[in-house]
């Protein structure tokens, strides 16, 4: 398979499963896709919601662990899907994607941040 590869695929398609180890990572030209985990009881969590530009995977790239979330396509989508070699690739030949990338990774740790924050303040009053 080529470094980047365009894909469609059919909404209520899994991407990837939570657990996969796979080492690509996808950018969303068109559509919605879902990243989602299980909580204790098996319940889905949406952790974010994707649409075009947006780009995601990339973290089994970088660490080469497995994935930690599933990724869902909402609606029919189109991607790009980017191999180990086409990342390499992106961040040699792009700085300008690369800084949007780390600027993304930026803003998703800060969102998650705002979200445990906001989830401890509200155990610690459900405990009142």
């Amino acid at each position: 398979m080529s470094a980047i590869t365009k894909q469609i695929i059919k909404a209520g398609t899994y991407i990837f499963h939570e657990g996969d180890v796979e080492s690509h990572f996808y950018i969303i030209e068109d559509g919605e896709v879902h990243i989602v985990t299980k909580d204790k009881a098996g319940q889905s969590i949406i952790v974010a919601k994707l649409y075009a530009g947006d780009s995601f995977g990339e973290f089994a790239l970088i660490d080469k662990s497995p994935r930690t979330a599933s990724a869902l396509a909402k609606t029919d989508i189109s991607v790009m899907r980017v191999s180990e070699e086409g990342y390499q690739t992106m961040l040699s030949e792009l700085p300008i994607w690369a800084s949007c990338m780390l600027k993304s990774f930026s803003s998703r740790i800060l969102a998650m941040n705002s979200t445990l924050k906001s989830l401890t303040e509200a155990i610690k009053q459900s405990r009142y």
